[in-house]
C-alpha cells in the first residue's frame, strides 16, 4: 500500500566541504545546517581546529553535543564537584547541557576535526565573530565578551577548568580584564538609562535608598574613587582600617543632603570619569593581587579583591541601577 505524502519534503545532501564558511581566528567552521533547516530544534556545524585551538571555558543557555572526528581533544566541564578533564579521540563524544560550564582543546600536533549540534541561535553568535576575528586578527578580549554576552553566553577567566590566558592589550591578567569589562559594560548601561531619564524622572524617588534619582545616580559615581582606593589598598599589601556600618550611613546621608540639586550632566560625567579611571587601575592587577584579601567592615569576615571589584564596584552600579530603572519606569 502507498503512503500519501500531502506536504511536499525535501530530503538534503551536503558533501564534504559544503555548507557556510566561517573563520574564526585560526578556526575553521562549515555550517551545514541552521535552525531554518532543522524546524529551529538545533544546528549543525564541523569544525577544523588548530592545535592548542578552542573556547575559553563558557556557558551558554542552549545544549551544545560534540563529535570528535579526527585528531585528539581534551574536554573540561566544571559542576558541583569540581573539575574535571578527559581526553578522546575520533569517535568520543561530548555532551553540554544549556548551563553547564565547559570547553575543548584540539591536544593534538596537528588540525582535528569535530562536528558540533549546537542551539540555532549560536550561528549567528559565529558569524559575528568571523566578522569580528578573521584569521590574523588580535585578540580584544572585550570585543569577545560583548558579543558573547549579547546571546547570553558567560566566558570564564582565572577561575578553576579556565585555560590560561596570556595577557592582552595592557592587562597582566584575564581575570582582572574581564572585571575591567564587566565594569565599562555595567556602567554603560547606566548612563544610556541616565541621558534617556526626563527631568521628571530625575526627581523620582528611589526604592532601596528613599533618594533621588539624580542623588543615587551621584551616589554610585562618587562611590567608585573611594571604592577603587580600597581595592588598591588590599591588592597591594597596605593597611586599610575598616569602616563601620553607621559611618558609612553617616557618610551616605551627608552625600544626599550636599547633593541633592546635583544635575544629570554632573552626575554623567562623573560616572564617565571615575569608572574609565577605575578600569584602567583593575585591568592591571595580576592574579595574585585579585586573590589578596582583607577585612574592610567592622563585623565581617575578610573580602578578596575580587569580592570588593564584583560585590562593590560592579555591583554598586547594578544594584542601585535597578532600582533608578524601576523608579523611573525604564
Amino acid at each position: 500500500m502507498a503512503t500519501a505524502i500531502e506536504n511536499e519534503l525535501n530530503c538534503v545532501l551536503l558533501r564534504p566541504g559544503m555548507g557556510e564558511r566561517l573563520r574564526i581566528f585560526d578556526e575553521e567552521f562549515f555550517v551545514q545546517f541552521t535552525g531554518s533547516a532543522t524546524g529551529g530544534t538545533y544546528a549543525l556545524a564541523t569544525g577544523s581546529v588548530a592545535p592548542g585551538g578552542g573556547p575559553p571555558l563558557h556557558s551558554h543557555p542552549g545544549p551544545e553535543t560534540v563529535y570528535v572526528l579526527s585528531g585528539e581533544f581534551a574536554f573540561t566541564q566544571r559542576d558541583h564537584r569540581g573539575v574535571s578533564t578527559f581526553r578522546g579521540g575520533p569517535g568520543t563524544t561530548f555532551h553540554a547541557p544549556g548551563g553547564a560550564p565547559h570547553r575543548f582543546e584540539n591536544v593534538s600536533s596537528t588540525r582535528s576535526a569535530l562536528l558540533t549540534i549546537i542551539a540555532p541561535e549560536s550561528v549567528a553568535m559565529l558569524r559575528e565573530l568571523a566578522a569580528a576575528f578573521p584569521p590574523g586578527s588580535p585578540t580584544d578580549i572585550e570585543k569577545m565578551l560583548t558579543i558573547h554576552s549579547k546571546y547570553g553566553v558567560e566566558l570564564v577567566y582565572g577561575e578553576a577548568g579556565s585555560r590560561p590566558e596570556p595577557a592582552q592589550d595592557g592587562a597582566t591578567s584575564a581575570r582582572a580584564r574581564a572585571l575591567a569589562w564587566r565594569l565599562t559594560q555595567s556602567n554603560d548601561a547606566l548612563i544610556s538609562t541616565l541621558e534617556a531619564c526626563s527631568a521628571e524622572g530625575w526627581r523620582a524617588v528611589c526604592e532601596d535608598t528613599g533618594w533621588t534619582v539624580g542623588v543615587q545616580a551621584h551616589h554610585i559615581a562618587s562611590g567608585e574613587a573611594p571604592i577603587l582606593s580600597m581595592v588598591q589598598d588590599v591588592a597591594n599589601g597596605r593597611p586599610h582600617p575598616p569602616t563601620s556600618l553607621q559611618k558609612l550611613d553617616e557618610i551616605n546621608a551627608r552625600h544626599a543632603r550636599e547633593f541633592a540639586g546635583v544635575t544629570k550632566d554632573e552626575a554623567v560625567a562623573l560616572l564617565r570619569k571615575n569608572v574609565s579611571v577605575a578600569a584602567g587601575a583593575y585591568r592591571l592587577l595580576t592574579d595574585e593581587q585579585l586573590e589578596r584579601a582583607a577585612v574592610v567592615m567592622e563585623g565581617h569576615p575578610p573580602a578578596s579583591v575580587v569580592h570588593l571589584i564584583e560585590f562593590l564596584a560592579i555591583g554598586e552600579i547594578e544594584r542601585h541601577g535597578d532600582f533608578i530603572r524601576k523608579a523611573i519606569g525604564a
